[in-house]
């Protein structure tokens, strides 16, 4: 079966930026349908009569300006990937693009940025095989937190003794605030020399004040929803992240892994899994379901590809890839539970954040005493040629040599 092309709308009050962009784009005719507007009102009219796929607009319009179009596409197509551009890195955009973009690119934006951008969000939508969960995951405009952890961010927030370490350290603990805010951090709008991994450098970047505009005015983060018996499972899913994120830093430095490349691994299995949280918040009933069912031979992953049509690494490696995270660590998430899978064997970070998975503290959406996802992909390790450091990575982790 032929898959219809991919509908994109782009939007520019300026006709030289439009003319510019078509252009650009004039070699992507065969397998792209798109369509150029001179207006959001113009726009709008269009997606009303027949949703794109993408929709790339500029922030600053007379009238409708970017951020509002956004939020009516977001309301109107949940499914369809927002991307916006600007030129303005003050905290007013930020503010008004946090919940309705996806991805921002800064302008001037060359051709070659733009059709990678592009070409990358539209290959992220082949990770996921069920239309609804796409929909449901590119309508996110944030992710739950733990509710204490959220109350004492808002407590720090507006506290006369506010520090940058203390907020940072509070957003450290907390998978989907970490997210959040390093997808704000690194988007195009601060321009930074190299990518923002840790809380603590992206809140000395954005500063107090617009950190509490994010999270006070905005709604950056927002209270787990789910049933009140998960919201312990939400926290174990986060103290793993947390010694993951660790070990996974640990075994990316003994494999000659450089600091960027260690950093990577840890940010990865921090957010490891957050597909989880994801699927829990937005299914709690089904989810529960079907950790009830799992069988013996069964890994987690497969499970949720039969029930939800994509696993929580699909989901992590989704998200974080629509928000902008460097490749490294969107193909760690995207393959962590089964490796072979991938089509390379060059990703320190994958290898690493594998190995913690494995290695580490074992996921608490199974049974105490599980043996499920608890074996190593000897496969891949061996042909990405990093199995000679197997039992230092157990004593990395606590472990007996002769254990799992």
């Amino acid at each position: 079966m032929t898959l219809p092309p991919t509908r994109i709308a782009f939007v520019d009050d300026d006709p030289h930026v439009l003319r510019g962009i078509r252009r650009a784009m004039a070699d992507q005719e065969d397998s792209w349908e798109m369509e150029f507007f001179a207006s959001g009102e113009e726009a709008l009219v269009e997606i009303r009569r027949q949703p794109f796929d993408v929709v790339v607009s500029d922030m600053r319009m007379p009238g409708m300006d970017g951020a509002t179009l956004l939020s009516h596409v977001r309301a109107l197509n949940p499914a369809t990937i927002r991307v916006i551009l600007s030129g303005y890195a003050d905290a007013d955009a930020v503010l008004r693009t946090v919940g309705p973009a996806h991805t921002y690119l800064a302008k001037p934006c060359d051709a070659e940025t733009l059709l990678k951008a592009l070409h990358r969000q539209i290959s992220l939508r082949s990770l996921l095989d069920t239309p609804a969960l796409h929909a449901t995951l590119a309508g996110l405009t944030n992710l739950p937190s733990l509710p204490e952890i959220y109350g004492r961010l808002q407590a720090e927030l507006i506290s006369p003794d506010c520090s940058p370490k203390t907020v940072a350290d509070i957003i450290a603990q907390d998978m989907a605030m970490t997210a959040q805010v390093l997808k704000v951090t690194n988007s195009a709008y601060f321009s930074a020399a190299s990518r923002i991994t840790t809380p603590l450098h992206a809140v000395r970047m954005l500063g107090i004040e617009v950190i509490q505009a994010l999270v006070l005015q905005a709604g950056l983060f927002r209270q787990f929803a789910g049933k009140p018996d998960l919201a312990p499972l939400l926290e174990a899913l986060t103290k793993r992240g947390l010694e993951i994120s660790a070990l996974a830093e640990r075994i990316a430095a003994t494999e000659g892994g450089d600091v960027a490349t260690a950093k990577s691994a840890q940010i990865a299995a921090m957010l490891a899994d957050i597909g989880g949280i994801v699927l829990l918040d937005a299914h709690p009933a089904e989810y529960q379901v079907m950790l009830a069912g799992l069988t013996p031979d069964e890994t987690l992953h497969q499970a949720e590809i039969a029930t939800f049509g994509a696993s929580h690494a699909a989901i992590g490696g989704y998200l974080l890839g629509l928000w902008g995270f460097s490749d490294l660590v969107v193909e760690a998430l995207v393959y962590h539970c089964a490796p072979s899978a991938c089509p390379g064997r060059d990703n320190l970070a994958l290898t690493a954040l594998h190995a913690a998975s494995v290695l580490g503290p074992p996921s608490p959406l199974l049974p105490p005493g599980s043996r499920i996802d608890r074996k190593l992909d000897m496969t891949y390790l061996i042909e990405a040629r990093h199995d000679g450091h197997i039992p230092l990575w157990r004593d990395l982790a606590g472990k007996d040599h002769n254990g799992d």
